[in-house]
């Protein structure tokens, strides 16, 4: 395959990858503030891409973002159609151009929330553009 058509598609040495950031929360609009002001330092200074959201909220990328990666949307759709816990908020981190988020930011999500009362799991690693769902069309 051509080094056109790889980068197109996100494959090979073109593949990336990112994490859904899942936040337990209580649901209220007050408490979503307090996450997404918790969220913004670390987000700004690892240079992730947020996708997601939560408790009457939709995260998308900003920026000259022409597409949103496959699992991204998939969360920015779940969030919309309101089919999760509502304490729940669930976020794609990734890197834009990057293979991987770095495991320093994944840390630093960690300590931010490590002394606050919200439950945080971070997913493992997963490939954004393909998900095991297939090549998507352009």
């Amino acid at each position: 395959m051509k080094k056109r058509i790889r980068k197109k598609l996100h494959v090979g040495e073109f593949k990336q990858t990112g994490n859904v950031i899942f936040i337990n929360t209580d649901g209220d609009e007050q408490t979503a503030e307090t996450v997404l002001e918790m969220l913004e330092p670390v987000i700004e200074n690892h240079s992730l891409t947020v996708a997601g959201g939560g408790t009457g909220r939709i995260i998308v990328p900003s920026g000259r973002i022409k597409q949103i990666p496959l699992l991204a949307g998939i969360v920015i759709t779940t969030v919309a159609e309101e089919s999760f816990d509502p304490d729940l908020m669930m976020f794609m981190v990734y890197v834009k151009g990057a293979p991987e988020v770095p495991q320093e930011a994944l840390d630093a999500i960690k300590e931010t929330f490590a002394d606050e009362k919200y439950e945080l799991q971070i997913g493992e690693k997963m490939e954004l553009w393909n998900n095991d769902m297939g090549l998507r069309n352009h």
